[in-house]
C-alpha cells in the first residue's frame, strides 16, 4: 500500500508555526510527515510536535546518523518518540556523509557500513528492553539499558541505501531502505535488492519535486 508524506519542517517557516500547515497537508491527503537531519533542525523535535497536532499522521526520520549520536543517546530518543507516538513512529537511520560527520560534528566517519549494521544490531536489542554488553566491529557498549518498560512494538528501523550493499543489508536485517537523490524510475530497479530480503520490506522514496 503506498502512502504519501511530506518532509518536514518547511523552509522558513519557525517549528511553532507549523501546525497548520500540518493540519492542511493531513486535509490535503499527507498522511506521514518525515524529518531529515544535516545542519537545521534535529531529526526528532518536528515530529514531537507533529505527533501532538496531528495524532493521525505517521511519523518518521529519513534520516537519523549513525554516527553523530552515542548509541544509548540515540536508543533513548527514538523509545521516547515511540512512546510519545505508538504504533506511528518509523526510524530511519544511515550513515550520512563525512561532511556532515566529521567536519561538523568532529567524529571520524570510518566503516560506515559497519557503523549503520552495528547501530541496526544494538538498537533491536536496546528497544527490546535487553541489557547490551556487546563489543560491536563499531563500537562497544558496557552494561547499558533503557530505563522505561519495552515498547510493546518496536518501530520500525529502516536504513538509508543507495549501494547493494546497503539495500541488501536493509532488507536482511532491517525492515526496509530509504531511498534518496533517486528518480521514480530507479527505485523500480533497486526496490528488489531491498525485498530480496524477505516479505513486508518498507520502501521509502524521498522524490524532490
Amino acid at each position: 500500500m503506498s502512502r504519501l508524506g511530506m518532509t518536514i519542517p518547511l523552509a522558513g517557516i519557525p517549528l511553532a508555526d507549523h501546525r497548520d500547515w500540518l493540519r492542511e497537508m493531513i486535509d490535503l491527503g499527507y498522511s506521514d510527515f518525515w524529518s531529515s537531519e544535516a545542519g537545521g533542525t534535529d531529526a526528532f523535535t518536528p515530529l514531537a510536535l507533529a505527533a501532538a497536532w496531528t495524532p493521525e499522521a505517521q511519523l518518521g526520520t529519513a534520516i537519523v546518523p549513525a554516527f553523530t549520536r552515542g548509541p544509548a543517546t540515540l536508543a533513548m530518543s527514538v523509545a521516547s518518540l515511540a512512546e510519545a507516538a505508538p504504533g506511528r513512529f518509523t526510524l530511519g537511520i544511515g550513515a550520512s556523509s563525512n561532511v556532515i560527520v566529521e567536519r561538523w560534528n568532529a567524529v571520524p566517519f570510518e566503516a560506515p557500513y559497519a557503523r549503520v549494521r552495528d547501530t541496526l544490531r544494538f538498537l533491536r536489542r536496546a528497544l527490546a528492553g535487553e541489557k547490551v554488553d556487546e563489543r560491536y566491529a563499531s563500537f562497544a557498549v558496557q552494561g547499558f539499558r533503557l530505563q522505561m518498560a519495552p515498547l510493546a512494538k518496536r518501530p520500525p528501523i529502516l536504513l538509508a541505501a543507495l549501494r547493494e550493499g546497503m539495500l541488501r543489508l536493509a532488507g536482511r536485517e532491517g525492515d526496509g531502505a530509504i531511498l534518496n537523490w533517486l528518480s521514480a524510475e530507479d527505485v523500480k530497479r533497486v526496490a528488489p535488492l531491498v525485498h530480496a530480503g524477505g516479505p513486508g520490506k518498507q520502501i521509502v522514496a524521498r522524490l524532490f519535486v
